[in-house]
């Protein structure tokens, strides 16, 4: 068996294939999901989807599953070879400022900022 997966961004599907799983970064920490996974709704963080040998790098969004189908709706994803395109270090270090310049953050900021730091870090890792 097989799932379909599709990420789709605001600016329109940067992936429709079909893939034997799919491992995922949630909000609460990575997941993967195999064919006939329980349906349910995850909310993304940031980091590396990864399938049957692709990656595509995400900035949040959400995930909706299916015993057949992963659709993701990702507020900003870039497949892997498009990934060097995207300044990594110049993302952390605007990171590192915004976080200095805070004295106190909400729990939405931190979000935010985990976010951002983990979509950064995937990419570097992968460029390694």
């Amino acid at each position: 068996m097989s799932l379909k997966l599709e990420i789709v961004t605001p600016t329109g599907k940067v992936l429709d294939t079909v893939v034997n799983e799919v491992v995922a970064p949630g909000a609460l920490g990575e997941f993967a999901v195999l064919p006939n996974h329980r349906p349910g709704i995850v909310l993304l963080g940031g980091g590396a989807i990864r399938f049957d040998g692709g990656v595509v790098f995400v900035r949040g969004g959400v995930a909706e599953i299916s015993a057949e189908r992963v659709l993701v709706l990702a507020d900003e994803a870039v497949k892997a070879e498009n990934a060097g395109a995207v300044n990594a270090a110049a993302i952390l270090d605007k990171l590192a400022t915004e976080t200095a310049a805070h004295e106190f953050v909400s729990d939405e900021q931190q979000q935010h900022f985990e976010t951002e730091r983990r979509y950064a870090e995937a990419i570097l890792a992968a460029g390694r």
